[in-house]
């Protein structure tokens, strides 16, 4: 898998936003895998800059992505309706 790319993805556990997510970070970035790190409200625990456990917990996976896999690219999302 040395030669596969990969990109990151820190989006809404939401299933109906995975898949186009997928789709459009392959697509955009030319990459054959795309790591999810899923919450519920992503975008609002990263814009409120509260070092709690929810945010420690990305930075977290974010690293072993970037770490592991050699991602270069890292994305954040959020949709309409979000629970």
């Amino acid at each position: 898998m040395d030669d596969k790319k990969f990109v990151t993805s820190i989006n809404c556990m939401d299933g109906r936003v995975q898949i186009p997510i997928i789709k459009w970070m392959k697509e955009k970035f030319n990459a054959d895998f795309v790591d999810l790190i899923t919450e519920l409200g992503p975008n609002k625990i990263l814009s409120e800059q509260r070092f709690g456990k929810d945010i420690q917990s990305i930075i977290k996976r974010v690293e072993i992505s970037v770490k592991a896999h050699a991602s270069k690219v890292i994305a954040i999302s959020g949709h309409n309706d979000c629970a």
